[in-house]
């Protein structure tokens, strides 16, 4: 005999569905929030236990993509407050550089804008950082306001801070 899956189920798959969907988006929250790459391997795999813990409330929600990106922020505040607990090191430029001079030299000068852009938004404050990173991923202000549960007005704010900020990282070439 053969039984319908349970709700459970139904809810992994959907979480499963959701993280294949949004795993770009995360993997670029992850480059932009650290550096390390085990440490965003650990990063990752929080990010991914908290949406498997979440699963029911996950696909229960009204919208589920902005509830991800929360789940997403949440995990990495707190990872970004252990980070300063517990004084990790980043990654050092001059190490990730070393590892791009393998590169193929065509792929090299986007890599090198995109390392560029990465350490930049590593420099904005956390507020300004996440804002900038949801929006980048093409979230409206109300699901950015949803997801860092914070007005409309503060996320144009923010959003206007860091495009400013960003800016001036980038042609000062931090």
């Amino acid at each position: 005999m053969i039984t319908a899956p349970n709700s459970g189920q139904n809810a992994t798959n959907f979480v499963l569905k959701l993280w294949q969907q949004h795993q770009g988006a995360i993997g670029r929250a992850l480059m932009a929030n650290e550096a390390d790459p085990a440490a965003r391997q650990d990063l990752k795999q929080d990010i991914f236990l908290a949406l498997h813990q979440a699963a029911d409330r996950l696909k229960a929600a009204e919208m589920p993509r902005a509830y991800l990106f929360r789940i997403v922020h949440n995990v990495t505040v707190d990872h970004i407050a252990r980070a300063q607990r517990h004084k990790w090191q980043p990654l050092d430029d001059e190490l990730q550089q070393q590892m791009l001079d393998d590169c193929p030299s065509e792929l090299l000068g986007e890599q090198q804008q995109s390392q560029q852009l990465m350490r930049a938004v590593r420099q904005l404050s956390a507020a300004n950082r996440q804002v900038i990173l949801l929006a980048m991923e093409d979230l409206d202000a109300p699901e950015i306001a949803d997801i860092l549960q914070i007005s409309h007005g503060a996320v144009r704010v923010r959003l206007n801070r860091a495009k400013t900020e960003l800016m001036e990282l980038m042609q000062n070439g931090r």
